[in-house]
């Protein structure tokens, strides 16, 4: 019997199982990096400056335009990086009066108030409804007919009336001495 042989093979044996689990360790880290990176760089990870409508539709706040003379768009820009604004221009085709639209989301409206304010531009009003609180409803209660099952339960002769209290106590009264005169005993379980 050769002794130093097998002594050799479980060495080389035990090698190359543990190079065999370095490898495959190695190759699912490999994998999980390289699924980072590709998921890092699918995001756009931008929250200050320009960006493109894309990026802002990712982002449920409602969008916020308002308007900027073309001349003041490097100024803004600047103002825009400072104040930590993400927003992008909206640039109308045949459009000559000189003004460009800026579109950000309501995340960012006090600081584009703030820039704009600065520029000197008058800081934009939301727009007020002038409806009250309470609007009027589209039928008023005396329109509700009983055919619509609108929960009105009126008698057909009395709409305002209110029925006696005094009446009702009576009918309650004369109710209970007749169930006093005619008791009946209540069934008793049988088994």
């Amino acid at each position: 019997m050769d002794v130093s042989g097998e002594t050799a093979d479980l060495l080389i044996r035990e090698g190359v199982q543990a190079t065999e689990g370095a490898l495959k360790l190695s190759g699912a880290c490999l994998k999980n990096v390289a699924a980072l990176l590709v998921a890092i760089s699918r995001q756009d990870n931008k929250v200050v400056g320009k960006t493109n409508a894309r990026r802002l539709a990712r982002d449920p706040a409602s969008a916020e335009v308002v308007q900027l003379h073309k001349e003041d768009i490097p100024k803004f820009q600047r103002l825009a990086k400072q104040y930590g604004i993400l927003y992008f221009f909206v640039h109308k085709r045949g459009n000559e009066n000189g003004m460009t639209n800026i579109v950000s989301n309501q995340n960012y409206a006090a600081q584009l108030n703030a820039a704009l304010e600065e520029l000197g531009y008058p800081i934009p009003q939301k727009a007020q409804e002038n409806t009250p609180k309470k609007a009027i409803p589209r039928t008023p209660p005396e329109r509700f007919s009983k055919e619509q099952n609108s929960g009105l339960k009126q008698r057909a002769g009395a709409a305002n009336e209110r029925p006696s209290v005094k009446g009702r106590l009576e009918t309650l009264r004369a109710a209970a001495e007749s169930m006093k005169d005619g008791v009946t005993p209540a069934r008793e379980k049988t088994r």
